[in-house]
């Protein structure tokens, strides 16, 4: 293969919503490297995380504080058990690692997942982080109460301008764009009452369904301005290097490339609007010819695969599925 047939890749992280009981069992049970990663996370969680990824009860993954710790440490350990089986079982990018990455990007709390393999930040830390990160935004939701609720079939500006007429007419809303994961779907958060109004408003200005979420707080708006704040206290004391890839944002979709823009992005967008459809743009306009995404449910990779981008998707989730993606670049 030459160098102009080489695959650009980029590997991808799913934030909340991708936890399911039973996630990583397999990983842990046929990868020794993801037992290591397991291992690690366990120690920063203060808790045997993964048990109650492999066996649940599913009420005791749902929780905030324990989900994000929980969705970050299988993506890792999906990673680890991929890599073992190009054989260099490494846990971050290093000089050795075979396949071309060009870009590493996480939605919401992957994110700390994509700066973890970008080598910014070791495993422990990585977990400690996204530990107090969990923790606080679930302590911020149970402050200011609230959801969050995806609109369907309504582009972007139509959505906002129906966010902003409901928010202008209930006393005290908070009512905002929190992601817009395609040009076709729009999550909204805010406060309860706001969210009550939401799907009339919606149907009304053209939208398909509105889509009530199962998360416990209104993420990525004003109700997180608490847990952004802590974030920011925790970072400035936060070991981190610059990236080995570039890491894309979620509040503008582009690469961040050095530590100190690692440090604004993670705690800025705790409390801002993601856009990882700008950040699906980026990987684009980078020359990404396959994506890689690792963790439970492939979220990502079923979303990606309904806006038609003409890229080769990978999932890694189990063992069977890592060997499968490494075959696929083991001769790249």
């Amino acid at each position: 293969m030459t160098t102009a047939d080489r695959p650009a890749v980029a590997y991808v992280f799913p934030g909340q919503g991708a936890q399911a009981v039973g996630m990583g069992a397999d990983l842990f049970a046929r990868s020794g490297a993801a037992r290591e990663v397991f291992a690690t996370a366990n120690a920063a969680f203060g808790d045997d995380l993964a048990a109650l990824c492999f066996h649940g009860p599913a009420e005791a993954l749902r929780p905030t504080r324990v989900q994000q710790p929980a969705v970050v440490a299988v993506a890792l350990a999906a990673f680890a058990a991929f890599t073992e089986a190009l054989g260099q079982a490494q846990t971050a990018l290093d000089d050795g690692h075979v396949v071309p990455v060009a870009a590493l990007a996480g939605h919401s709390v992957g994110l700390w997942a994509a700066v973890a393999v970008g080598g910014a930040l070791d495993t422990h830390t990585t977990m400690a982080m996204v530990a107090t990160r969990g923790a606080a935004m679930q302590q911020a939701a149970a402050h200011r109460p609230g959801r969050m609720s995806a609109v369907l079939g309504l582009d972007p500006e139509l959505t906002a301008g129906v966010v902003d007429e409901i928010r202008a007419r209930i006393p005290g809303s908070y009512l905002s764009v929190a992601n817009i994961n395609t040009p076709g779907q729009v999550v909204v958060g805010g406060d309860l009452a706001s969210l009550g109004e939401l799907p009339a408003a919606a149907k009304a200005a053209g939208a398909r369904r509105v889509v009530p979420l199962e998360v416990s707080g209104a993420f990525h708006t004003a109700a997180m301005l608490p847990a952004r704040d802590a974030m920011r206290e925790r970072l400035l004391a936060a070991p981190l290097a610059d990236p080995r890839a570039p890491v894309i944002a979620n509040m503008d979709g582009q690469p961040l490339r050095t530590a100190a823009e690692l440090r604004v992005e993670l705690a800025e967008h705790v409390a801002a609007p993601l856009q990882w459809w700008r950040g699906v743009g980026t990987l684009v306009a980078l020359g990404v010819t396959h994506i890689v995404e690792f963790g439970h449910k492939g979220l990502l990779t079923s979303m990606l695969r309904r806006t038609g981008q003409d890229v080769s998707l990978l999932n890694v989730y189990d063992a069977d599925s890592a060997d499968a993606a490494a075959k696929e670049f083991r001769n790249v």
